[in-house]
C-alpha cells in the first residue's frame, strides 16, 4: 500500500438502505423509484405492485437462489428490494427448525443458542449483498416492519422507540450495515377528545407544514431509530421515492 491510492470526497458506491414503519404506509411503493428495481419479495403484498419482482419466496433457501441468479445471471437492474427484511427473518427462522427437527421454537435450543443460529443465515445474506454492489454495482433497499421497544436510558427513567421488527441480534447487525435507516410514518396530531366523562388523547392524521401526509425520518431521536452517513441529505423528507432517491443520487454522483 502507497499514498497514492489515498482518495478524497464521497466515494460513488452503491448504497445501503433500510427503509421500515407502520403498516400500510407505503414502503413498497416508495422502494419502487429506487433505480431500476428487482423485488425479493418474502411476504405476499408486492403481488399488487406493477414493478419486476421474483416469485414469493418461501423459504430461506429460495431468497438465497434469487440472489445468486442476480449474482451470475446477466441483468440490468440497478437495485434489489428484499420485501421483507422481517418475513425474511422468519423464513431463517423455519430454516433453522427444519434443519433441527427435534426443535418446534428456537427457544428449545437452549437461552438465546436457538436465536444466535439465526447470526450466520444473516450474514450470508450481507455477504450475498455487498458482492452484487461490488460485482453488480447494485443498490441495496431492505424494508421492515417496526416494532416499539421499551429502552431503559442508563441515567434513569425508559421510553418507548420505534424500531425495526427484528431479532435484537440481527437488528443490531443489519443497522450496522447499512448506510441510511429511514422511518416511514403518517403525520399526526395529538387532540384531547371527549370520552365519557372525561377526556382522552387520540392521534389523527393531518399534514405537515410542508404538505405532506407521509413522512420520512432520517435522524435518530428518543422516539425513532433512524441513521445518515450522507452529508447533505435532510433530518426528514415527504415519503416521496422520486424526491428521496434523487436527492440521494446526486449526492453520491455530484458532477451527473
Amino acid at each position: 500500500m502507497t499514498l497514492t491510492k489515498i482518495t478524497r470526497g464521497i466515494q460513488a458506491e452503491p448504497f445501503r438502505f433500510l427503509v421500515y414503519g407502520v403498516e400500510g404506509v407505503g414502503k413498497s411503493v416508495f422502494a419502487t423509484q429506487a433505480p431500476d428495481p428487482i423485488f425479493v419479495t418474502t411476504e405476499d403484498g408486492a403481488g399488487r405492485i406493477d414493478v419486476p419482482k421474483f416469485p414469493l419466496a418461501e423459504s430461506f433457501d429460495e431468497v438465497i437462489g434469487n440472489l445468486n441468479a442476480l449474482l451470475i445471471e446477466q441483468h440490468s437492474f440497478g437495485t434489489v428490494v428484499i420485501d421483507s427484511i422481517d418475513w425474511l427473518e422468519k423464513l431463517a427462522v423455519q430454516k433453522i427448525l427444519e434443519d433441527n427437527p427435534k426443535m418446534k421454537t428456537l427457544a428449545d435450543f437452549g437461552y438465546g443458542q436457538g436465536y444466535a443460529r439465526l447470526i450466520p443465515l444473516f450474514e450470508q445474506i450481507i455477504d450475498m449483498l455487498n458482492q452484487l454492489r461490488r460485482k453488480k454495482t447494485m443498490h441495496i433497499v431492505l424494508i421492515s416492519h417496526s416494532k416499539m421497544e421499551k429502552i431503559e436510558d442508563p441515567s434513569g427513567g425508559a421510553y418507548d422507540q420505534s424500531s425495526p421488527r427484528l431479532d435484537r441480534r440481527i437488528n443490531g447487525l443489519v443497522r450496522e450495515w447499512v448506510d441510511i435507516i429511514g422511518f416511514a410514518t403518517y403525520a399526526i396530531t395529538k387532540v384531547e377528545e371527549k370520552a365519557g366523562f372525561g377526556t382522552r388523547t387520540v392521534a389523527k392524521p393531518v399534514k405537515d407544514q410542508d404538505g405532506n401526509d407521509r413522512i420520512l425520518y432520517l435522524e435518530s431521536t428518543p422516539a425513532i431509530v433512524a441513521k445518515n452517513r450522507y452529508s447533505g441529505m435532510p433530518n426528514k423528507m415527504p415519503l416521496d421515492g422520486e424526491a428521496f432517491f434523487t436527492t440521494l443520487w446526486n449526492i453520491i454522483h455530484p458532477s451527473n
